[in-house]
């Protein structure tokens, strides 16, 4: 895994300010990368420092006397049990994929899937937010047409791999697209992959007949 979320969406991340979508492709990037997991730690104790520092001081015996009460009386409370979480599929051109615990609870706001010529597929989930959340699936052996962004385009591979002109990207790889990017994703044959995507505004394609996508200058969504 050589691709990572920015350190500043990743303190975001940590102190909560972080927007709804961006914190969903990165919580699940967290559970397949240890490295961000440990940035995201040291950040939540920074801030965790921080914040006790500007607490004002309190009686510190009588705040012992207090929490001793509060645990004797949750002695009567019957243990909480831990919920099991169940693992949630999803199937996509007659295979099947276990999805980040972070998406599982937004399984139910899956979409249906779409076909584009029976290559690549995408189904949206809808988070009630204005950015474009995803799930992309693209077949072994094939090439996105070539594209730039009018936004911003954020990329999580939870499955398989891909390689465009920058550079090759596998599971747990987070990547992010601009204006400035001009790119043609493609899997190896016999190599799919599945994607997490998140856009802020439309694809526009620059190359072939693609272009007529672009209708009307509006470009499109996949």
């Amino acid at each position: 895994m050589k691709h990572h979320p920015s350190n500043e969406l990743l303190q975001a991340y940590a102190s909560g300010s972080i927007d709804a979508c961006n914190g969903v492709t990165v919580a699940a990037h967290l559970e397949m990368c240890p490295h961000c997991r440990s940035k995201v730690q040291e950040y939540e104790a920074v801030a965790s420092q921080s914040f006790t520092e500007q607490i004002p001081e309190v009686d510190l015996e009588a705040a012992a006397m207090e929490a001793m009460f509060n645990d004797i009386v949750s002695l009567d409370k019957k243990p909480s049990v831990n919920p099991v979480r169940q693992a949630v599929n999803i199937e996509v051109n007659g295979k099947q994929f276990i999805l980040p615990h972070s998406l599982r609870n937004l399984s139910q706001r899956l979409g249906e899937w779409k076909s584009y010529a029976g290559k690549v597929y995408t189904a949206q989930l809808d988070i009630g937010e204005q950015q474009r959340l995803s799930l992309l699936y693209i077949s072994g052996g094939v090439q996105v047409p070539q594209h730039t962004h009018k936004g911003v385009e954020t990329t999580l591979v939870l499955h398989g791999q891909f390689h465009d002109e920058a550079g090759l990207y596998n599971k747990g790889d987070y990547t992010v697209a601009d204006a400035s990017v001009k790119h043609a994703p493609c899997t190896e044959e016999g190599q799919d992959c599945l994607c997490l995507t998140l856009l802020s505004d439309t694809m526009v394609f620059t190359q072939g007949a693609a272009r007529l996508f672009n209708r009307f200058g509006r470009g499109m969504y996949p």
